[in-house]
């Protein structure tokens, strides 16, 4: 694609993440929505290590569906970030650069040649971009009847669109793709390549450096925010893409505007070190979106507007900050307070977000994940060889349906997987946070008691031995407390409970409706911590590496002391080579223990976040109450959620208990 200047002075304003060669990270393709006609959703996803496989995927399922694109800026697939397609485009071209596909998980390539072809790959990539440019001039939702040929209006809409999603212009390769022939064609282009150049240089004016801002230009700053304020709210839809770098730009804009614009830039300059400068600016910029739409022509609302305007600016130059002092705090409050402070209901995991988190721990699952990626990756690549292939049109329509039906196969598998990885994912993320409630409420009992403990060594034995007047005077305001804390934990571990419970519904769901003695809930169980299999190969894997340790002694002693009578003599390369299967099978026995001990503790969660809900308030109140003590009493525990593996056993034939 051109290089063009906009282009280049934007790309600049990229971070360290889009910058360079692109590292091993996850990318998200989530084109699942609700269909309101037909009840069901819409997919699958994709999570792949694969750029180009993404970028494949996200341009043959946008045009029907909602797109979110997102990838991984951390090794452990924890942090995730939203990806216009212009930097996964960016990505699968310098993965095809390196010849080989950067691998996310350790999983073997079933190739002999790890090399891709990239001649294939990259006409793949713009055969997907014809197709999505195509479905972009034929898309309109106000209109009842589309035309066959695209209209002017068309085109631009189209050029807009192409520059706000992929950051260029389109290339001469693509447009000649294009279906349709008339000599009105060329022109057409034309105008979609400068309405691409418009919205380039409106986003590199916004991207200029601050040295620039002295020489703006009002009129030249409005028309760039009327372009991307257009292209922002009428063009850019949601199945195209996150659009964040329009919305930065026009937000650049209206900031530089705003210290122009008469209406505003005095007031801003006299507020500059006010307190409320914040919200006055919020104001001024809230205020001129809804001038600078017929600005500098005149309105009867805007009269009206800049009133509002001027009483909120009224009011928040008024305003006295800091509420008024209250009570001291007592040191039990304080201890309550800082126990309370870092607990909150945990951030909602998208379904990538929790089958990465999964496979962060699991090594068994992200081996799983290895496999997925590859055969996804093999599966793109015959595709993409099935395009290329030499022969009739018909026999090349065959083999490209053939091996479009294999990838389909294979992402309904992946997307399959990908479920049962969330879920997983989902319970061990409420696993963590109910360990976190945990520890906050032995933290609160155990300041509490030494309180109590301080207080009670204060006594004076003049006065007499420690009764129980003594300690209702010492734990008076101390129960309180210790009640108050104990409470908002208990709500805020039923609230991870139910938050839990409805995820998992949305993910499988069987669940609804599904009561916990039931034969469904326990087959659910078994899927979601299948116990049984890991033993069995946990029994499998436990002789199978003992043998192994055995071949690897004798042939040691074969290499020092050289062959008896009738042996085979044995070399280094077969040393390595048995050394390495060794390694193969004790990774894959401890991953299997470290996600046996996991799914102990994903089982009992379940069982957990599948019981009925707590009793009302009125209930509760009903049922009489026990009698409390202020001494610190050890809760139940989920530290079990966290345990990385059990310890290896004496034999490798040997499993642990359920």
């Amino acid at each position: 694609m051109p290089d063009t200047d906009a282009e280049r002075r934007t790309r600049d304003q990229d971070d360290a993440v889009e910058s360079g060669p692109p590292a091993p990270r996850l990318y998200s393709v989530t084109t699942r929505h609700t269909d309101q006609f037909l009840g069901g959703q819409d997919g699958p996803d994709l999570l792949s290590d694969d750029a180009v496989a993404a970028l494949h995927f996200a341009l043959t399922t946008s045009g029907s569906s909602p797109l979110a694109v997102t990838c991984t800026t951390s090794a452990d697939g924890r942090t995730w970030r939203d990806l216009p397609l212009r930097l996964l485009h960016a990505d699968a071209l310098s993965a095809l650069r390196q010849h080989v596909k950067p691998a996310m998980y350790p999983a073997d390539d079933s190739r002999r040649d790890p090399r891709r072809p990239r001649a294939a790959l990259r006409g793949l990539i713009e055969l997907a971009q014809v197709k999505w440019l195509d479905s972009a001039l034929h898309v309109d939702d106000e209109a009842t009847w589309l035309p066959d040929e695209p209209t002017s209006a068309d085109w631009v809409r189209a050029g807009r669109l192409w520059a706000a999603v992929w950051g260029d212009i389109p290339s001469e390769s693509v447009l000649k793709r294009l279906p349709g022939s008339a000599p009105s064609t060329a022109l057409r282009e034309g105008l979609l390549s400068a309405e691409a150049a418009a919205v380039l240089n409106a986003t590199a004016l916004a991207h200029a450096p601050a040295a620039a801002a002295a020489d703006d230009s009002l009129p030249e700053l409005h028309a760039a925010w009327a372009l991307l304020h257009d292209v922002a709210e009428r063009t850019l839809g949601a199945e195209y893409g996150p659009g964040t770098d329009v919305r930065t730009a026009e937000h650049r804009l209206l900031e530089r505007i705003s210290a122009l614009h008469p209406d505003t830039a005095g007031l801003l300059a006299a507020t500059r070190d006010h307190p409320a400068a914040a919200g006055i600016r919020a104001a001024a910029h809230a205020y001129l979106r809804r001038v600078l739409v017929v600005w500098p022509k005149t309105a009867a609302w805007t009269e009206k507007a800049r009133t509002a305007f001027l009483e909120d600016v009224h009011v928040l130059r008024a305003t006295v900050d800091g509420p008024p002092p209250g009570p001291p705090e007592t040191r039990a409050q304080a201890v309550l307070r800082e126990v309370l402070d870092g607990l909150d209901l945990p951030a909602v995991l998208s379904r990538h977000e929790a089958a990465a988190l999964w496979r962060s721990h699991s090594g068994r699952g992200a081996e799983q994940a290895g496999w997925d990626a590859t055969v996804e990756t093999n599966r793109t690549d015959d595709l993409a060889l099935a395009h290329m292939a030499e022969g009739t049109p018909q026999g090349r329509e065959e083999a490209v349906a053939e091996a479009q039906r294999a990838l389909n196969a294979v992402t309904d598998f992946h997307d399959e997987r990908v479920t049962t990885h969330a879920a997983r994912g989902h319970l061990h993320a409420l696993a963590a946070s109910l360990v976190t409630l945990d520890k906050a409420q032995r933290t609160l009992q155990h300041g509490i008691w030494d309180i109590h403990a301080e207080r009670r060594a204060q006594h004076d034995p003049a006065k007499g031995p420690w009764n129980g007047y003594d300690e209702q005077r010492a734990t008076v305001d101390l129960t309180p407390v210790l009640e108050e804390g104990e409470a908002r934990i208990a709500l805020l571990r039923q609230r991870c409970l139910d938050a839990a419970n409805h995820t998992l519904t949305d993910l499988i769901p069987q669940l609804t409706d599904t009561p916990r003695d039931d034969y469904r809930h326990h087959r659910m169980r078994n899927y979601l911590a299948p116990l049984d299999q890991l033993r069995k190969t946990l029994n499998t894997l436990g002789p199978l590496t003992d043998e192994q340790h055995r071949t690897c002694r004798e042939l040691r002693t074969r290499l020092n002391t050289g062959p008896r009578f009738g042996e085979m003599h044995t070399t280094a390369q077969d040393l390595a080579a048995a050394e390495k299967r060794l390694q193969v099978l004790e990774r894959r026995y401890t991953d299997t223990q470290t996600e046996f001990a996991l799914s102990v503790t994903l089982g009992r969660l379940f069982d957990q976040v599948r019981t009925p809900a707590a009793p009302s308030p009125s209930e509760a109140a009903a049922t009489p109450r026990t009698s409390r003590r202020t001494a610190y009493t050890p809760t139940n525990g989920h530290d079990q959620a966290t345990a990385t593996a059990l310890p290896g056993p004496a034999s490798h034939g040997r499993t642990p208990g359920a």
